[in-house]
């Protein structure tokens, strides 16, 4: 794994995280105060595998993976631990409709997700947490919560937080309280004692998935699944609580409640949230008709590209996935492993900091610079985009004149593909590339994608028809080609294409 040059304590330059609860960037500054490589206990919430996994996971999974790379490039000792909610209401109602087995069909989907994952390049997580297995743990948490006198049990089997004793409840995500009384259906849960008051346990005896509790049979409520499963996995207290934006209230609040509510301490010291994925302009739902399955997109858009397209957004901001994002991804993502073909650097097992080359020093400055503020992963890009921009003027230069490839210009070379592993990219060849993008432009075409080989054919056929002056025929072939989604680039060089 790439490391920077200092130890993250010994750095003159620290990472700042936006912090969503205050509402600004922090210095982040880990709760281990080791001085080498400090361990850093980071939870993100994850799936509910009640069906496929979307497109929108695969953003968000990708998006903590980019920030998951570089903590530890900063020499940052890891412990990354995700979810599976795989009890949870709509899995009781899909489960009652098709009349499946929950534990058989939440493995599935889980299953299948992470294998998307593996596709994407998303480094596995350390431990991954399935509530089905943290039940008894759960309960304990509850039983803690009563006896602290936040929450309380009812006649009717259901055991709920009692909102009316944090004081601070809101602080998230900025609620007023008074807005949530009025804005509750008032008529639901009637043995509440506050309509704001959220479930630790529902009475529940409809799936297998219901067990024993001191309160009759039943199972958790959504929120204190994921306050359990960190308290047993990393601790009553984590130096970062990840998610989607829309996690933010209710599910992150009430987890700041109740896991305060418990330890009488605080929580998580950085809570960060990912901007939501639209389609052309839309939210991504069923209702529209522009729900994405995630399997589906990585035949439609290809690995190389959507990781590309993620990592030109900030990962707070939201992503609107549109044709021309993908065909201006894939001219830059062209770009750059055709550069690494030109320049091969295999054999190349460099450490950065120790690269004494100006040019070098700088681009890793500028990359660190970036990914160190909020992980401005589009700034970083912009770093890498420029200075491969500079070097393939070079290399033409040199290919002019005859001359060869400098050892300067391939350890440049190999800076750039190694701090471009950070943001999870050029895992790929140049041919997976190429044939990735001949699928999207086609599709964006909404013509057959031609194959990487026909390509090639097409473009010798039009090389044999200038050469015998058949210019007619030539001139049909890259009407044909652009039809396609292939341009044709003459030069002095020769033909080469880009995507239409």
């Amino acid at each position: 794994m790439l490391q920077s040059a200092a130890e993250y304590r010994d750095s003159p330059r620290q990472v700042s995280i936006y912090n969503t609860l205050g509402g600004t960037k922090v210095r982040f500054d880990p709760i281990d105060q080791a001085r080498v490589r400090p361990q850093v206990l980071f939870y993100v919430c994850g799936l509910t595998p009640q069906d496929h996994a979307h497109l929108g996971h695969g953003l968000m999974a990708v998006r903590f993976d980019m920030i998951r790379r570089y903590l530890m490039y900063r020499r940052l000792d890891l412990r990354f631990i995700q979810n599976v909610t795989d009890i949870d209401d709509k899995i009781i109602a899909k489960v009652l409709q098709l009349g499946v087995d929950p534990l058989e069909m939440t493995r599935q989907h889980t299953d299948e997700f992470y294998a998307m994952l593996d596709k994407l390049h998303v480094l596995r997580v350390d431990r991954l947490t399935k509530v089905t297995e943290f039940v008894p743990q759960i309960i304990a948490f509850i039983e803690q919560l009563i006896a602290r006198g936040y929450a309380y049990a009812t006649s009717e089997g259901n055991v709920y937080f009692d909102v009316a004793k944090k004081d601070d409840y809101g602080k998230l995500s900025n609620q007023n309280i008074q807005m949530l009384h009025e804005s509750v259906r008032k008529e639901a849960e009637k043995d509440k004692r506050s309509p704001i008051d959220f479930a630790l346990w529902k009475r529940d005896d409809s799936t297998s998935l219901s067990q024993p509790s001191p309160w009759g049979v039943g199972r958790p409520g959504w929120h204190i699944e994921c306050s359990a499963m960190i308290y047993e996995a990393l601790g009553p207290r984590i130096d970062i609580h990840g998610g989607a934006l829309d996690l933010k209230f209710p599910h992150h609040e009430n987890e700041i409640a109740q896991s305060e509510a418990h330890s009488g301490n605080g929580f998580a010291n950085i809570w960060m949230h990912c901007g939501l994925l639209n389609i052309e302009g839309q939210k991504m739902s069923k209702s529209l008709n522009n729900f994405v399955i995630l399997r589906d997109a990585l035949d439609v858009y290809g690995v190389a590209p959507f990781r590309f397209a993620v990592a030109r957004h900030h990962y707070r901001s939201g992503m609107d996935l549109t044709d021309k994002l993908f065909r201006d991804t894939l001219h830059s993502l062209l770009d750059f492993h055709r550069l690494f073909a030109r320049v091969p650097t295999e054999g190349l097992n460099l450490s950065l900091a120790e690269v004494s080359d100006p040019s070098v020093r700088a681009l890793v400055d500028s990359f660190e610079a970036a990914m160190d503020n909020d992980f401005n992963s589009p700034e970083a890009l912009v770093s890498l985009e420029q200075a491969r921009n500079l070097i393939i003027q070079e290399v033409d230069s040199l290919q002019a004149k005859s001359q060869p490839i400098t050892e300067e210009i391939k350890i440049r070379v190999y800076a750039i593909r190694a701090l471009g592993s950070l943001l999870g990219l050029f895992f790929d060849s140049l041919e997976s590339v190429e044939a990735e993008g001949l699928r999207v432009v086609g599709r964006a075409l909404g013509v057959q994608p031609l194959s990487l080989g026909e390509v090639q054919a097409l473009l010798q056929e039009r090389v044999e028809a200038r050469a015998a002056k058949n210019f007619a025929r030539s001139d049909e072939l890259r009407a044909y080609l652009t039809a396609r989604g292939v341009d044709v680039l003459d030069t002095k060089a020769g033909s080469s294409w880009r995507f239409a």
